[in-house]
């Protein structure tokens, strides 16, 4: 085999360059995540998250080492985009910012209770690039304890969550949160990048 010390290098530094990235991402996001409304709070950042299998809108089973940029997955939990106009709203605006995050080694990815079915139609009529999962009996949805309580079971939207935004590394760590108490308001696509691309 053949030393290069070149190619060497380079492996080094690119090495050395995501981990930098990613020390940066958390070190960042310990001050961006701290507001009044805790999200998740079982999940903190720089915790490991607790499951991520799921069916895809075509009907695969995906896991996080499946979904998984070079610096990990942008995981959107959200109520519905089958019903609901808000989650619509930011899956299009999502769709449109999604090199901002490509850019930065970030898969996205999209988990709501709506059926495999239901998240093939949006994929087709919003035209959606990304991966879309159903999580089966909310079990994603309970083991992150993001539940929306103010539905009881037999309600159309009981095993909705709380929408909010996580960016998991490929090893399962947090490395930032972003949501709003209020489910009417969503974090702003280009304010998240930015915030991810400030060193």
């Amino acid at each position: 085999m053949i030393y290069s010390p070149t190619l060497s290098n380079s492996l080094f530094i690119k090495g050395f360059t995501r981990v930098l990235l990613l020390t940066s991402l958390c070190l960042t996001f310990s001050s961006v995540s701290a507001q009044d409304f805790d999200w998740a709070p079982d999940y903190p950042v720089g915790a490991t998250i607790p499951i991520l299998e799921a069916p895809d809108q075509n009907g695969d089973i995906q896991t996080l080492e499946t979904l998984s940029g070079e610096n990990g997955i942008l995981l959107m939990f959200n109520r519905s985009f089958d019903w609901c106009p808000f989650c619509k709203a930011q899956l299009e605006g999502l769709e449109e910012s999604k090199e901002a995050f490509s850019t930065l080694g970030f898969n996205i990815v999209t988990i709501t209770y709506d059926p495999v079915e239901t998240l093939k139609l949006v994929e087709e009529d919003m035209e959606i690039s990304f991966t879309m999962l159903h999580d089966e009996a909310i079990k994603h949805v309970n083991a992150y304890n993001i539940l929306n309580t103010d539905y009881e079971p037999g309600h159309f939207a009981y095993g909705v969550p709380q929408p909010g935004v996580m960016f998991v590394s490929p090893g399962g760590e947090i490395l930032a949160k972003f949501a709003e108490e209020n489910f009417r308001k969503r974090p702003d696509w280009s304010d998240v990048a930015d915030a991810l691309s400030t060193p």
